[in-house]
């Protein structure tokens, strides 16, 4: 019976330790779906041929050009929201506003929005002559406002230059 203690301790010392590597290693994986952050990265692009937004960043824009915002989400909890972009121009007027309702299926969500400048009636008629006649209000800096169940989660800016 002596002989088989230090056998029984160890067994039970090996028991013990098993135990508590799988108990640390069920919190560790806890822990890292825990540390999912809902994080977002908003950016503006221009389009394909296709009319979907690019993945390369712009910041700077001609009147003529189709302009994205581009909007992707990650971790956020699966469930339904209600987006909003807000387009202000450089007077700082809201100048357009998308609403659009959408589902969360998954950890990465991309949704975009576009806005297309049109010039003032009669603009047409110079525009071979000046590329800007009829879209001098909306040269300059302008902001887009993102919410997301009517809560503001970023704001961003970009530039038209004509």
């Amino acid at each position: 019976m002596l002989a088989s203690q230090p056998f029984e301790k160890a067994t039970a010392f090996l028991v013990a330790f098993l135990c508590s590597i799988g108990i640390a290693m069920q919190a560790n994986a806890k822990s890292a779906d825990d540390k999912k952050q809902v994080s977002s990265k908003i950016y503006f692009a221009l389009g394909n041929e296709y009319e979907l937004p690019l993945k390369e960043e712009r910041n700077y824009f001609s009147c003529s050009d189709k302009i994205f915002t581009v909007i992707e989400l990650n971790n956020l909890p699966r469930t339904k929201y209600d987006l909003a972009i807000v387009w202000k121009d450089p007077s700082n007027n809201e100048r357009e506003r998308t609403e659009h309702p959408f589902t969360v299926a998954r950890d990465e969500t991309r949704l975009w929005s576009w806005l297309s400048l049109s010039p003032s009636e009669g603009a047409a008629m110079i525009q071979w002559i000046n590329p800007a006649a009829g879209l001098e209000e909306f040269v300059g800096p302008w902001t887009v406002d993102i919410l997301i169940n009517n809560r503001k989660i970023s704001s961003k800016s970009f530039e038209v230059i004509c």
